[in-house]
């Protein structure tokens, strides 16, 4: 009995051995957007390290809370990669042959650590390449409102004295939209082909400088698009086909 013992001593000590070192890795990952592969969204955890990925040769982005600053920014190996900070936005990309590193990033209202690689992709249109990522906050009751609301926001065309039709494009005829109007708050944009790749939209600012929208596709149309602002200039991308869209009401104020 005593020897039975002493052996189910031993493999429970061997077992704790074997179980002990293991750690639990919490990585979390950005997951694509329906509308393009290459934009992407990451709900914040403040006890996850969040795993960044850029490609050579190609800038990205990380997008942050509206209101957030960078207190402070620290890399395990900061000649690894090139870093811009504009207001919640950072401009990243890696320069580095070995540019796998840290990240600690210090905000007025956030902690964020980031787990950064690098990689190389054949072309632009590589469906592995992230060209941003933006975070959601699900604590964020003010940013859920808003969201909330926009989603109600669906285009009454019986009244058609509340939008504004006044718009014209150019650009390629592929991803030409049909119809585009506002109501002063959202631009809502109709497509050809409700299966088709929808583009990306950009707002273009006064300085012709170029920056995602917030836009969304309607769970009613599919073929509708729903930008959450109105703007005199924008930009529709898919690929290589370009269509810029002129708000002509707003370019004559």
């Amino acid at each position: 009995m005593e020897s039975i013992n002493k052996h189910i001593r031993f493999f429970f000590i061997l077992l704790l051995t074997i179980i002990l070192p293991l750690k639990v890795v919490a990585i979390r990952e950005p997951k694509p957007t329906a509308i393009d592969s290459r934009i992407r969204v990451i709900t914040y955890s403040p006890n996850d390290v969040f795993k960044f990925t850029g490609y050579y040769n190609y800038q990205g982005c990380i997008e942050l809370d509206k209101g957030e600053e960078v207190i402070n920014l620290s890399m395990g190996d900061p000649n690894a990669w090139f870093i811009q900070e504009f207001g919640n936005r950072i401009f990243i990309k890696p320069i580095k042959d070995d540019a796998t590193t840290n990240m600690l990033l210090i905000t007025n209202k956030r902690t964020y650590f980031f787990e950064l690689h690098a990689e190389e992709v054949q072309n632009i249109t590589d469906s592995n390449m992230i060209f941003y990522v933006k975070f959601l906050y699900p604590d964020n009751e003010k940013s859920n409102n808003i969201n909330s609301a926009s989603l109600t926001s669906e285009p009454d065309l019986a009244h058609p004295e509340n939008y504004n039709f006044y718009y014209t494009i150019s650009g390629h005829q592929e991803i030409a939209p049909i119809k585009i109007f506002d109501d002063g708050d959202f631009t809502y944009i109709y497509f050809r082909d409700k299966n088709a790749a929808m583009p990306t939209v950009y707002v273009i600012d006064d300085r012709r400088k170029e920056s995602l929208a917030n836009f969304r596709i309607s769970t009613k149309h599919p073929n509708l698009m729903i930008i959450e602002q109105v703007a005199p200039r924008l930009s529709l991308k898919l690929g290589k086909k370009v269509v810029y869209v002129f708000n002509e009401v707003l370019l004559q104020k």
